[in-house]
């Protein structure tokens, strides 16, 4: 159906998206095509192999919010799809849909790019993975070829020493999507206090997640204390180019890169140490 219809389709499954697009008149496709039943399970499960979480393309958010696996073995991903929009959206809108989307303001994709997820697509040149790293091009553009489904992601599964947090800022109610959104990973040594591994993602400050492997790389085998993780905060404020829209100017969302970058940071190395998370 996409080779018949060409350019002028669009896939829909759980149509959140879609659906605004088209009340908005920012798309006029010719079809519609709705990938909702297909039947091969892949799509539409979430299962565990060895060190790896896969969640199929056709999960919906409330899906991954609920599940226990998930839960338990990758708490941080539950909780930030439990953080999208309302239940009503969630019960909806699919993992696929969120990033085929690349919307530059959803909260799942910044998380997957600092768990080092691939993504899982099929085509008619047939299949490949691409790590979230490759996956997001610019707005509302991914690195899908034509005609190409997002069929799952792929999530390695962390060892019990890494602990990770994401935290959504929002500046008017607490449905809206984030202004900023930062996801941070921690894993210390047996003493406590020096990083074995760090990374950082920060969402919808511009128009792809943004990551920063050499920051996070500065800190490891070092002590990770308050003034190491203020130099990566301001690392990542100083090197994102901020946008401006409705929730933020450039200006305002660097600031809050800087705060939230340090207190994900924080939070992470609090909960590797056995202490508490704040809300957020």
């Amino acid at each position: 159906m996409l080779e018949q219809h060409g350019d002028e389709a669009k896939v829909i499954a759980g149509s959140t998206a879609v659906t605004i697009m088209l009340r908005e008149r920012l798309i006029d496709p010719t079809a519609l095509v709705w990938i909702g039943r297909l039947p091969e399970p892949e799509l539409s499960t979430i299962s565990q192999s060895g060190d790896e979480l896969r969640i199929g393309a056709l999960v919906t958010h409330r899906d991954v919010e609920r599940d226990a696996t998930m839960q338990s073995v990758l708490p941080v991903l539950a909780e930030t799809f439990g953080k999208v929009a309302n239940v009503r959206v969630r019960n909806q809108a699919t993992v696929g849909g969120v990033l085929a989307e690349a919307d530059y303001a959803s909260d799942p994709p910044a998380v997957l790019l600092a768990l080092d997820a691939q993504v899982d697509v099929r085509g008619p040149g047939g299949v490949r993975a691409i790590p979230m790293s490759e996956f997001n091009l610019s707005f509302y553009t991914t690195a899908l070829e034509p005609n190409e489904l997002v069929t799952g992601v792929r999530v390695p599964v962390p060892s019990a020493a890494t602990h990770a947090v994401y935290h959504k800022f929002v500046t008017r109610s607490s449905e809206d999507r984030p202004c900023v959104g930062v996801c941070g990973v921690v894993r210390l040594a047996a003493d406590g206090r020096t990083a074995e591994d760090v990374r950082v993602a920060v969402g919808a400050a511009a128009e792809i997640p943004q990551r920063f492997p050499d920051l996070e790389q500065e800190l490891v085998g070092r002590e990770l204390d308050d003034a190491a993780l203020r130099r990566i905060a301001e690392g990542y404020a100083e090197r994102i180019d901020t946008l401006d829209d409705m929730r933020g100017s450039a200006w305002y969302r660097t600031q809050m890169v800087r705060v939230w970058v340090r207190r994900a940071l924080e939070d992470a190395r609090s909960a590797a140490q056995g202490g508490t998370i704040r809300a957020a």
